[in-house]
């Protein structure tokens, strides 16, 4: 049964307007096992020999419990068993109704050391995405997700996204940021980016924290030696992908291309863009392909995610994304269901009254072509408004 045929046999389930676009979810098979089912079966003993030979042990400390928990939300483990993020309808229940999300983008947590292995593990997570929660469990419509592909070869990436290009709940594409030393402003980006531009399809980015030695990126300082050195620290490469995408030219190669940063937070992006202004003012000779003010391609072509979001007093927080003006290139996300999640209702009146709209649902909604309303879910309250929404209280 399809999708759209269960959708029709839900038929009296009431529309309600789209108040919350939670731009990182992440979701999780069942068991390797299922994963494996969806691989070319003469990848399945390469890709899985081991337990560890796709994401071997992290190059850095952690704590005892990291590989069970794998810095997920305890409460967010399903009552049947397994990994948090590893039951739909489970995860649907706690994030869409009892959280009050509308819709979820799905962002997939994979990556290998070797190139084509990599290639083919993606290409398999997209298989089982599309087969369990875009189809399986995507009767309400609620759910869209990522096409994951590789960075280290983007032909086959390209590939990828023809494959997929037209899949009603893929909206976006996906790669890691860790890319063995070649910023994302480079022409080795050009066949991804041509096809994901063609297709209207944003390219977002998300660091991977279970990743290979190989793989995690080094900094002047040398190796994080912790797990917390680590994430604190993933604006820096974004920071530097930022940076080559505007000086190297990759928004005048390709004028539609949008690219989307995940979980590095955004509060870094006013001061770098403040800073790459003031060297193309001063070396324009030196930047032939850089035609505007690099502030400018920023505000048009790339998207930050809310989540971390800074725990700070929270009328400076919002005096200073005044201050950012970036009410319309930040999206909500709640890094559901890992530990560090932000909700709807903690996060909606930490922004600026003026911009909650854009941030919560209608940068989003933008960007990823959503529609107005979907579909209620049983249980589900009728919401008007964004959920948390307090328009008369401004908190301190």
């Amino acid at each position: 049964m399809t999708t759209t045929e269960r959708a029709d046999a839900g038929a009296q389930q009431r529309e309600i307007a789209v108040t919350v676009v939670d731009t990182d979810v992440h979701p999780l098979p069942v068991s390797t096992d299922v994963l494996k089912s969806y691989a070319p079966a003469e990848w399945v003993d390469k890709i899985w020999p081991t337990g560890n030979a796709v994401t071997p042990v992290p190059h850095f400390y952690d704590t005892p419990d990291s590989y069970k928990t794998m810095s997920l939300r305890l409460d967010a483990a399903p009552p049947g068993g397994g990994f948090a993020g590893s039951d739909p309808d489970f995860a649907a229940k706690q994030l869409l109704v009892e959280a009050g999300v509308s819709i979820a983008s799905l962002e997939p947590m994979c990556d290998a050391q070797l190139p084509q292995a990599e290639h083919v593990l993606k290409s398999t997570y997209n298989d089982w995405l599309a087969d369990v929660w875009l189809d399986k469990h995507n009767g309400h419509g609620r759910w869209r997700g990522s096409i994951s592909v590789s960075a280290q070869t983007p032909d086959q990436a390209a590939r990828e996204v023809e494959r997929w290009a037209g899949h009603p709940y893929l909206v976006q594409v996906l790669m890691t940021p860790q890319t063995r030393g070649i910023p994302f402003g480079s022409p080795h980006f050009d066949p991804l980016y041509r096809a994901a531009a063609r297709h209207g399809l944003p390219v977002a980015t998300h660091l991977m924290g279970q990743t290979p030695f190989e793989l995690i990126p080094v900094y002047p300082v040398g190796n994080p030696a912790h797990w917390h050195d680590f994430f604190a620290s993933w604006p820096l490469l974004y920071v530097s992908h930022l940076m080559s995408l505007v000086f190297d030219g990759a928004f005048d190669r390709h004028p539609d291309l949008r690219v989307v940063f995940i979980e590095g937070g955004f509060t870094w992006a006013m001061p770098v863009m403040s800073r790459m202004d003031r060297i193309w003012q001063a070396r324009r000779g030196d930047l032939p392909p850089v035609r505007r003010r690099p502030s400018e391609y920023v505000r048009e072509h790339v998207r930050f995610t809310t989540q971390p979001l800074e725990d700070a007093d929270t009328v400076k927080f919002r005096a200073y994304l005044d201050m950012m003006d970036l009410g319309d290139n930040l999206m909500f996300s709640t890094d559901y269901p890992h530990w560090s999640y932000d909700s709807p209702a903690y996060a909606i009146n930490r922004f600026p009254r003026d911009q909650r709209e854009r941030i919560m649902r209608g940068n989003a909604t933008a960007l990823y072509r959503l529609p107005g309303t979907v579909k209620s879910l049983p249980g589900e309250p009728l919401r008007d408004d964004v959920v948390g929404a307090e328009p008369g209280v401004e908190s301190s």
